[in-house]
């Protein structure tokens, strides 16, 4: 077992991940995958446990009850933000890892990151703030796992396999990748090595080596000691000589994507179990024979009613030849993901029996359960339950049912190793029966089976059925090592036979590759300031060419991410490195080193520079002459400077029309009115600021494309981009078909209610369309050139005096 300290990269700034998981994985972040502890209860029967220590969270209301192992959400999580902005200038009290901090929930967008280098060529067009983005995200599950469908499937590359001795059977992947650009007129040929890294049940890592990194020219080597290179760069616990080349055969390219994408999940099964009024229990839900017409409006609202007879679509192992199972059910399809309800009254009802059987072998076994609550029932607690794989409970209680006014309230419990997941439930919330409460609900669903999926017990299931399949591939699909022989016996003999040990030739380090031809992430070791928490927290920096992301230690969980375009600027201070972002929202951190140089923050500054719009902020010191002076200058609510009045104070000091004031007095500009940013500069003599110069075009630098957005006076906006999913990379879309047509064209395309028959067969055959995906390209909504302006059309600005 590797720790933290053991696992890092040796060569952080020359390997660029393609994901978020493979930075975590390169950084040995993130739960153990190996260690499931046995004869334990898990799902709603942990707390029942007598071996159950934990008593809850001791969070209630009357939706729902607290509950010994479980967590709630009820509405009233804060929502952890690391920037300082106006939702964090009176930041919370500090609370501790082991505390109510694991209810917190996280920014909408650090929740949806996922792939940091995007690999096709999509142009996804507007770029606005991180308000402006939609709220109610799928939380991607490892969207990574489809690099090797994108960068390898169809391509002459190389795998080796083999089994390593502290690590376990090991699957390598090696792409060579040519691109080319224009420069000045000339042509530049550049070239990436692309690996994928697969380690036993502990982890993949997706990686790009540029060929700059290799100590000699790699035309001239074997494709053998070219990945001995390469893995000494990336990953050197890995044993090489264990390692044999995989035979050449279109079955290892199919075993290899079927391995990768193993994470990938599109098909989901939930349970509704229908509560009446007083009512609470799990056998007092199953003995409710018939529906109502408050339930019976639920489920109209939520998905289609479909005869279960000749269905042919995702059934969630109900029945569709006999009727065994009911004749109707609720499905519904969102986003390219399928959803198949187990509603209880749907489902066989069987008289004198108690216990409903027939009704709980499908609900009983469902990850995710609703609980629809009638007005008058009473607050809800897992303990009623007897399941091993019911891990959450969406409660939703109905209030004026059947009329114009109805309304729902939502409550959530899930399993204390289940990962918070989003979107956060409002504070007090009342959802009105529409469309955004149907996506709501139907995103929280998905998001709540995939946290599930990321639980002790069904990640070390899947680290299983992962580590026999690659364990397969170093048995049975590897050639002979080309020197196995004078290998063996060479390693046998004693040394004096061979004339003394031999020293190896030492490895020069290699200069780091900064530029934005390497377009994934590079990362550095930070300490940032939480500006939520008030205290600071270790994270891994990535930063690719088109995302900046900070990865909680030892978590690995994303607690901030945003797109490159979005930087202005950064500043390097005593108080450490601020990061300004899409209004002038700021980071705070610094880079950890072990020899106490500047290197790790030269070598940030020069990825930043390379791969962002922004400039480096400098400090103006404006001076006035006598009290009452002006200073010379306008400024929009932004700190955006319309104007500057040439030879007047602000002119002399350096400021100049489309500059960017981030800070006034080392206060955030990102915090403040435009009443206050004026009295405070008339009021002072000597004002110190923090300006960002103005592109090269004259134009302010811009985070958010939209010179109107709303956001900069901190009021709530409507989403005017597409919905969540069109967000996404298309390719990743055509994977999510892709990948339900390969399942319904299998012969087992109704996963049963165990783990195992959920995970794939190794050997069934792959589709002929697998490598097929769109490129499509959009437009900017918005120009970047133009002003901003009130809402009657007039550009407000202040002049500074």
């Amino acid at each position: 077992m590797y720790f933290f300290s053991e696992w890092h990269p040796p060569y952080p700034r020359l390997c660029a991940y393609h994901d978020c998981h493979s930075l975590a994985a390169a950084w040995g972040l993130g739960p153990p995958t190996t260690t499931l502890e046995a004869a334990r209860p898990t799902g709603a029967s942990q707390a029942q446990s007598p071996s159950e220590d934990d008593g809850g969270d001791g969070k209630s209301n009357e939706l729902l009850a607290s509950c010994p192992a479980f967590r709630n959400e009820l509405g009233i999580e804060p929502i952890r933000r690391l920037a300082l902005s106006r939702l964090t200038i009176n930041p919370v009290k500090a609370v501790s890892f082991d505390d109510e901090i694991e209810t917190w929930q996280r920014e909408h967008t650090a929740a949806e990151a996922g792939v940091l280098e995007d690999v096709s060529n999509v142009y996804l067009g507007g770029r606005l703030c991180a308000v402006r983005q939609p709220k109610i995200v799928i939380e991607p599950q490892d969207i990574g796992s489809y690099y090797f469908r994108h960068c390898f499937g169809g391509r002459s590359h190389v795998d080796y396999f083999g089994t390593d001795e502290n690590l376990g059977p090991v699957a390598v992947s090696l792409v060579r990748e040519t691109s080319e650009r224009k420069e000045a007129g000339t042509i530049i040929s550049h070239t990436l090595f692309r690996l994928i890294i697969r380690i036993s049940d502990l982890l993949t890592m997706r990686v790009a080596v540029p060929e700059e990194a290799l100590p000699e020219v790699p035309q001239d080597k074997s494709n053998r000691t070219l990945m001995r290179e390469l893995l000494e760069l990336v990953c050197p616990q890995i044993h090489f000589g264990a390692l044999r080349p995989a035979i050449t055969s279109p079955k290892v390219e199919e075993l290899l994507l079927k391995i990768d994408e193993q994470p990938i999940y599109t098909r989901y099964k939930v349970g509704i179990l229908y509560c009446k009024a007083n009512q609470s229990t799990e056998e007092q839900m199953y003995n409710n024979e018939c529906s109502s017409p408050a339930l019976e409006e639920f489920l109209d609202f939520l998905g289609q009613r479909v005869r279960l007879k000749g269905f042919e679509n995702y059934k969630g192992g109900l029945d569709t030849r006999g009727d065994t199972t009911g004749e109707f059910s609720i499905y519904t399809e969102y986003h390219s993901h399928e959803v198949m309800f187990h509603v209880s009254t749907m489902l066989p009802f069987t008289p004198n029996n108690r216990q409903q059987l027939s009704r709980k072998r499908h609900i009983g076994n469902d990850m995710v359960t609703i609980i629809f609550q009638e007005p008058g029932a009473s607050p809800f607690s897992p303990i009623t339950v007897r399941s091993h794989f019911q891990h959450v409970f969406i409660i939703v209680r109905v209030s004026n049912p059947c009329t114009d006014n109805v309304s729902y309230r939502v409550a959530v419990s899930r399993v204390k190793d289940v990962p918070a997941f989003g979107p956060p439930i409002g504070c007090g919330a009342n959802y009105q029966k529409c469309a955004e409460f149907h996506d709501f609900l139907l995103t929280k669903i998905i998001n709540a089976e995939n946290a599930v999926h990321r639980s002790k017990k069904f990640a070390a299931m899947a680290a299983r059925t992962r580590r026999e399949a690659l364990k397969d591939l170093a048995e049975n699909y590897v050639t002979a090592h080309p020197n196995e022989g004078p290998s063996r016996i060479a390693k046998n003999l004693p040394g004096r036979f061979l004339g003394g040990s031999v020293k190896r030739k030492e490895r020069p380090i290699p200069k780091p590759v900064l530029g934005s031809n390497v377009r994934g992430a590079l990362s550095w070791m930070v300490d940032v300031h939480d500006h939520s928490l008030h205290k600071r927290c270790s994270c891994i920096l990535g930063v690719s060419a088109e995302s900046i992301v900070l990865l909680e230690i030892p978590t690995g969980a994303v607690l901030f991410a945003t797109p490159t375009h979005s930087i202005i600027g950064w500043a390097n201070t005593d108080m450490g490195l601020k990061l300004y972002y899409d209004h002038g929202e700021m980071l705070l951190m610094r880079c950890c080193t072990s020899d106490g140089t500047a290197r790790e923050l030269n070598s940030l500054l020069r990825r930043l520079e390379a791969v962002t719009n922004g400039e480096e902020a400098k400090e103006l010191i404006l001076r006035k002459t006598r009290p009452g002076d002006s200073l010379g200058f306008h400024i929009q609510e932004e700190g955006v400077v319309t104007d500057v009045e040439m030879y007047q104070t602000a002119w002399k000091a350096g400021l100049r029309q489309g500059s960017r004031i981030a800070e006034m007095e080392n206060i955030a500009v990102s915090t403040m009115s435009l009443d206050q940013m004026t009295s405070l500069l008339e009021e002072k003599m000597i004002v110190r600021v923090m300006m960002i110069a103005p592109s090269s075009d004259g134009n302010p630098r811009r985070g958010c494309e939209d010179p109107n957005c709303p956001a900069i006076k901190g009021q709530e906006v409507q989403i005017l981009t597409p919905d969540t999913f069109a967000k996404q990379p298309l390719t990743y879309q055509e994977m999510f078909k892709i990948r339900n047509k390969e399942l319904s064209n299998s012969a087992h395309n109704s996963p049963s209610s165990s783990f195992e028959d959920r995970s794939f067969n190794f050997r069934s055959p792959v589709t002929k369309d697998q490598y097929s995906y769109r490129k499509e390209r959009s437009t900017s909504i918005f120009d970047s050139g133009s002003e901003a302006s009130t809402p009657g059309g007039q550009k407000e600005k202040r002049k500074v005096s």
